[in-house]
C-alpha cells in the first residue's frame, strides 16, 4: 500500500487515522509549536493530515529534493531559535501508553535544558538488520551508534544487552552558531 506519493505515515490504517496524524496529536500539547520538514512530494499529504486533526498551528520547512534525517534535522535546527528545545520526533512509529510518553519527553526536554544530547532507544526484541543501533552503558550514556548491522551482528547486540534500537527521537538545544 505504501509508495512515493502515499508514504505509510499517510495512510489512514489505525481506526481511519494515519501515523502522521497521531503522532501529531500525541505531540501538539507536549510541544511549543510543530515545525514539519518534509519533500515537495508529500507536503500536502501533511497539511491534509493537520486539517483532519485541527491542527492550524505548524511551521512548514519544504524540501525541494527529499533528503535523509539528518538533514531534515538541520533544516529544522537552522529554523529554531537560539534558546528552542528541538523535539525531533518521527511520524512512523506506533507508540502505546500516552502517560509514559509524556514522562519521558518531560525527562527529555529537562535534560536537553541541561545541555544534554537526548535520544531514544527501543528494546530490541529480535536481531534486526534493518535499523540501527545505539550502544549503551546500561546508565543512560551513549557510547556509539552503530548503522544497520549484518544478521550475525544484530544477533551479538541482541544477546548483549548494551545495544538498543535506533527509534529517531532527538532533544537537544538549539545553540547560537559561532
Amino acid at each position: 500500500m505504501s509508495r512515493k506519493s502515499r508514504p505509510k505515515q499517510y495512510i489512514p490504517l489505525f481506526e481511519g487515522k494515519t501515523l502522521f496524524q497521531i503522532c501529531a496529536e500525541r505531540n501538539h500539547d507536549l510541544v511549543d509549536r510543530i515545525q514539519v520538514v518534509g519533500s515537495i512530494d508529500n507536503y500536502e499529504l501533511s497539511r491534509l493530515d493537520f486539517e483532519q486533526c485541527g491542527i492550524e498551528d505548524y511551521g512548514e520547512i519544504i524540501e525541494a529534493t527529499p533528503r535523509n534525517t539528518a538533514a531534515s534535522i538541520a533544516f529544522a535546527a537552522f529554523s529554531a531559535a537560539p534558546d528552542d528545545i528541538l523535539v525531533v520526533t518521527p511520524s512512523d512509529h506506533i507508540i502505546k501508553g500516552a502517560d509514559a510518553y509524556k514522562e519521558a519527553i518531560d525527562k527529555a526536554i529537562r535534560l536537553a535544558k541541561q545541555d544534554y544530547l537526548v535520544t531514544f532507544g527501543a528494546v530490541p526484541t529480535r536481531p534486526e538488520t534493518g535499523y540501527g543501533y545505539i550502544e549503551h552503558d546500561g546508565d543512560m550514556n551513549v557510547l556509539s551508534f552503530k548503522e544497520k548491522p549484518t544478521a550475525t551482528v544484530a544477533q551479538e547486540y541482541l544477546s548483549s544487552n548494551k545495544y538498543l534500537w535506533n527509534s529517531g527521537f532527538f532533544f537537544a538545544l538549539r545553540l547560537q552558531p559561532i
